[in-house]
């Protein structure tokens, strides 16, 4: 079955994402979780909160292309600390970034919905607690609005200790 990334699908995808409590959707378009490319279409509404995460497994690197909208990639180290704040999207420099495994990040949307095509090597392995940052907040939690609010204007250098969480 032919899958089109169009505005067709944008606009499902953007309608499931205002219903959803995570502000977000997405669209497997690989077939079986033992392919070896995932590939996914998600799309995202302005307050979704993608908690700070790794893919520490060696083939785990993630190709992140933006299809509408904008969105913030921050990068950080392992204690917290903003090492690249890159702005991905429609009329930017970039569209699209390929992150290493093992890189702890996050992305968020600027604009007030953003689509990515997330690509990543198989076979998929369910992230395990330990794939997501500590020092962050668990979804669902309190503490999230606050995070969110320093994630918007958080800087290289600075860490996510001075979040107000």
């Amino acid at each position: 079955m032919t899958i089109k990334l169009d505005e067709v699908l944008f606009h499902q995808l953007l309608l499931k994402a205002g219903d959803s409590l995570r502000k977000r959707s997405h669209l497997n378009i690989h077939k079986d979780f033992n392919e070896p490319v995932q590939r996914l279409c998600i799309g995202m509404k302005k307050g979704t909160y993608v908690r700070p995460h790794h893919h520490p497994a060696r083939n785990k690197w993630e190709l992140i292309i933006v299809l509408k909208g904008k969105l913030a990639l921050l990068i950080f180290d392992s204690q917290g600390v903003v090492t690249e704040r890159i702005v991905l999207g429609q009329g930017e420099v970039l569209s699209a970034i390929e992150l290493p495994a093992n890189t702890w990040h996050t992305v968020f949307p600027l604009t007030d919905e953003a689509i990515i095509l997330e690509v990543k090597e198989g076979p998929y392995i369910p992230a395990e607690p330990s794939d997501f940052a500590s020092w962050a907040p668990e979804e669902n939690t309190p503490e999230v609005e606050g995070f969110l609010s320093w994630l918007a204007h958080a800087k290289p250098g600075q860490s996510c200790a001075q979040a107000s969480i």
